[in-house]
């Protein structure tokens, strides 16, 4: 059985990646503001970009509510305003004049657990460095397979963001962990996802920011049977279409940000380094970015990854 699903990451961080109540000492730890051990997060890139030092900036985090759209003007003085849609996200438009590029956080949680509060002090610096924020929820695999549920709620989320009044129709999808294996399928063929979305087609996203993800499902085993309610040998095509490492040719006009931590010990570095090779190998842009010192938690924290997006999307 175990050579049906080729390497698999190590039991413990399988069991990690499955539940996050067995993982939540790691979690804890890792977002632990205390931790004088730390060190400076600095970067080193294999590719040419625009890179920086990580800066440390005081957002406000208004208070919302998950399960609606909420729009979110940020800065001095704050407001919230439902906004009627079938998208179940948190939405934060920059102060000022736009339109202005849109960013879609995915959040993680082992595709069966999480939401988007795992994302909102990152969406938050995004929308206060000028990005027209979109914070989703996704179908989790806990009732039933998250494929092609999940794909079809973050493909459906672009398309919003892509259609928001305030978007310059720039579409950028960004994953932690799960959720950047959730922004890779969507960033190479979400067209072919979400067809009772209520929004028009707009193409695919331009951009992808892949933080500390899992690319390659084959190598996942055991850990994305809730996923896709089966095996490789009971899901063949599920696993094929749901698989990045494999579709990279299929949009080759995609720019990636793939980064992932030096210290990460859930996910393993090949996943980032091999889908940035895949993705150049199909002829795409991509940038590979080793954070030094950074944990798996870190590298949604935005003090250690805020900068480093942010030059990257305006370089």
């Amino acid at each position: 059985m175990a050579s049906g699903y080729g390497r698999r990451l190590p039991g413990l961080v399988a069991l990690c990646l499955l539940t996050v109540a067995a993982c939540s000492s790691v979690a804890a730890e890792d977002a632990d503001p205390t931790d004088d051990s730390q060190p400076v997060p600095t970067a080193t890139t294999n590719a040419p970009a625009s890179t920086s030092s990580t800066t440390t900036a005081t957002v406000p985090s208004p208070t919302t509510t998950i399960g609606e759209i909420e729009t979110t003007t940020t800065g001095a003085t704050s407001a919230t305003t439902p906004v009627s849609t079938d998208v179940d996200a948190d939405v934060r438009v920059p102060e000022g004049p736009g339109p202005f590029p849109a960013v879609v956080l995915v959040h993680g949680g082992g595709w069966v657990a999480g939401d988007p509060s795992a994302m909102a002090d990152l969406a938050s610096s995004l929308t206060e460095a000028g990005f027209l924020t979109v914070n989703t929820r996704y179908l989790l695999a806990t009732q039933e397979a998250g494929y092609p549920g999940a794909v079809d709620d973050v493909a459906c989320a672009a398309r919003f963001a892509a259609n928001h009044p305030d978007s310059s129709g720039s579409v950028t999808v960004l994953g932690h962990s799960a959720g950047a294996h959730l922004a890779a399928l969507v960033a190479l063929t979400g067209d072919r996802y979400a067809t009772d979305c209520p929004y028009p087609e707009s193409g695919l996203p331009a951009r992808l920011v892949g933080l500390a993800g899992p690319y390659d499902v084959d190598r996942l085993g055991l850990v994305m049977l809730p996923f896709f309610g089966g095996g490789p040998n009971v899901e063949p095509e599920a696993w094929e279409a749901g698989n990045p490492q494999g579709l990279t040719p299929e949009n080759t006009s995609l720019s990636s940000l793939v980064m992932y931590g030096e210290n990460d010990a859930l996910v393993d570095s090949s996943f980032a380094i091999d889908f940035h090779e895949a993705l150049i190998e199909s002829g795409s842009d991509s940038t590979l970015e080793l954070v030094e010192g950074a944990r798996h938690m870190d590298l949604r924290d935005p003090d250690w990854v805020t900068a480093l997006i942010v030059a990257w999307l305006e370089r």
